[in-house]
């Protein structure tokens, strides 16, 4: 599996709500900076990445609010 497909298999994971875990989101981070770092996509998804903490409210991204700015990921790499 190349790391885009992993990418998008922990993307799909996430916003099918069978991973939403601290750790998937990591993963999804780590393989964002390898491989978009100097993207508009990795841009505008990284505040996003770095304040997500399932159910702990504002100012941290719930898992509903990260399921749509994974999606918008998604659209734009696939």
């Amino acid at each position: 599996m190349t790391e885009k497909e992993e990418l998008l298999f922990l993307i799909d994971k996430f916003i099918s709500g069978s991973d939403t875990s601290m750790e998937s989101v990591q993963k999804i981070e780590g393989l964002m900076i390898d491989l978009y770092l100097d993207s508009d996509v990795f841009e505008e998804a990284s505040e996003a990445l770095s304040l997500y903490r399932p159910g702990a409210g504002l100012p941290y991204m719930d898992e509903k609010d990260m399921s749509g700015v994974l999606a918008e990921v998604r659209d734009r790499i696939s």
